[in-house]
């Protein structure tokens, strides 16, 4: 008799906890979706994956300044300088952004009304997690774990640890990125060695070394690896002026030194979700450095 009034029990909370998920995700779907306005566009790619009636992208930042948002969101320009008229004239219910990028920005976007949530996206982990923390904010935690875990199974093991500069350039200037970025971490993660992370120097950003050319020459990398902001056929031609000018990994060393640029789909902006794909690029090319990167050009003779 015990043992059945246990079972009825059981049930009976097994069915009212099923209603009363049920009756929550009515009140939500009544309701209508969260609105969301993003300052990082692989939360803008992840929620674009989720149930459409759970939660909407109202505003976003552009990936390349030279490149407009999509039209069914309001285009909240520069991620370092988003529009905060647009973004209130969007109306979200929530506002993500980046904890170091946008910590400036919290009081002027809590004062338009919506809930600001700030995640780490300068590491994987802080990437994956921050996901997990939007989906559960905006209903779709089950669905956004799942997401994440095929992600962080598809970052795979390790490279050869090749000896590696990574470079965030333009046609202007050029600096190094260290663990501190999400693709030095990334990078560390797939077992290659990060040489900036090895030298220091004055940051202009956190994570990002302006390293000069005496120490430059001294690194003997094995891989240098361009992330390009615009550009990336200029950005590799002015790196490898500006070593030809300067006589930087000469002398024999033109064979070991190698300039790829990374994928700008991949590598232009966190990818998110598609972390797992950068991770693959990184290790094809330290597995293989010869097939898809170009030799450091030997230095022209004076008056060539």
């Amino acid at each position: 008799m015990r043992k059945q009034l246990v079972g009825t029990l059981g049930c009976t909370l097994a069915l009212v906890a099923a209603l009363a998920v049920g009756v929550a995700h009515a009140e939500q779907a009544a309701a209508g979706p969260v609105r969301v306005a993003t300052l990082l566009p692989f939360v803008e790619d992840a929620l674009r994956q989720q149930d459409a009636a759970r939660v909407v992208v109202v505003a976003a930042v552009r990936r390349q300044m030279t490149q407009p948002t999509a039209d069914d969101v309001a285009d909240l320009g520069s991620p370092h300088d988003p529009s905060m008229e647009r973004l209130a004239a969007a109306k979200p219910g929530l506002v993500v952004g980046d904890r170091a990028l946008h910590a400036r920005f919290a009081a002027r976007l809590e004062a338009t009304g919506a809930a600001v949530l700030l995640i780490d996206s300068m590491s994987v982990e802080g990437t994956l997690a921050g996901l997990v923390e939007v989906g559960k904010k905006v209903g779709v935690g089950e669905a956004m774990e799942r997401q994440v875990a095929t992600a962080r199974d598809a970052l795979g093991g390790n490279a050869p640890a090749r000896r590696t500069l990574l470079v965030f350039g333009t046609p202007e200037s050029f600096t190094l990125m260290t663990a501190k970025t999400w693709v030095g971490d990334l990078a560390a993660r797939v077992g290659l060695r990060n040489l900036a992370s090895e030298v220091g120097g004055p940051e202009r950003h956190p994570g990002f070394v302006e390293v000069n050319d005496e120490v430059l020459a001294g690194l003997d990398p094995e891989l240098v690896l361009l992330v390009s902001h615009g550009a990336p056929d200029q950005v590799k031609a002015r790196f490898a002026e500006r070593f030809q000018e300067r006589g930087i990994w000469q002398k024999g060393k033109e064979n070991a030194a190698r300039i790829h640029v990374l994928s700008p789909a991949l590598f232009s902006s966190n990818p998110g979700l598609r972390l797992g794909a950068a991770a693959g690029e990184l290790r094809k090319l330290a597995a293989d450095p010869e097939t898809a990167a170009v030799p450091v050009p030997p230095a022209r003779a004076p008056g060539a």
